[in-house]
């Protein structure tokens, strides 16, 4: 991680095809060590040990107290921030917004559902629930749910289903090399 909090990693990566928290794609990681759901784990790890080098400059005991104070927290809302925005939740955050998000998490778990299609088909339903076994769910979700317009001028390109890194990363590296080789 570097010192402005950008993981510096080149691979292995995958895709959760299905999600599952205890995911890894790094067959030599046979403890799971860095599967999905131990990521904020690893990220304080790395965090404790940028706080390591920069000890005399920021005396250690001082960034292990800041660290504890107020990784959990500051972590738990930027996930919930990002998490919120996958779903189109860009009203007003409300108290069980994060029960809602863990809800989904646990049922894509439960049904090995792709992550990042079941974000592009949450977008796709009607507006109108037609099953009632769902009407609270989805009442739930599309009362904070923005249209897809709005959700289209608040957070381009961050959205763009386009832009995943299976495709948009190899499409810019081929646009960068043709650039540079006129």
């Amino acid at each position: 991680m570097s010192i402005v909090g950008l993981t510096i990693d080149y691979g292995p990566f995958g895709f959760l095809d299905r999600y599952d928290p205890g995911h890894v794609c790094n067959a030599s990681d046979t403890a799971g060590r860095y599967s999905y759901g131990k990521q904020p784990e690893v990220c304080r790890w790395n965090l404790q040990k940028l706080a390591e080098a920069l000890d005399p400059a920021l005396p250690l005991e001082l960034a292990e107290a800041i660290l504890a104070q107020e990784f959990d927290a500051e972590f738990g809302r930027h996930y919930l921030q990002k998490m919120r925005r996958k779903l189109g939740l860009v009203q007003t955050e409300q108290e069980g917004d994060g029960a809602l998000v863990a809800q989904l998490l646990e049922t894509m778990h439960l049904t090995g559902a792709d992550f990042t299609n079941s974000f592009y088909l949450l977008s796709s339903f009607p507006a109108a629930p037609e099953s009632p076994d769902l009407d609270e769910f989805l009442a739930a979700l599309t009362a904070q749910c923005a249209s897809l317009e709005e959700l289209r001028l608040a957070f381009r390109p961050q959205m763009d289903p386009r832009c995943v890194l299976g495709s948009c990363f190899p499409g810019i590296c081929f646009q960068r090399r043709e650039e540079y080789l006129e």
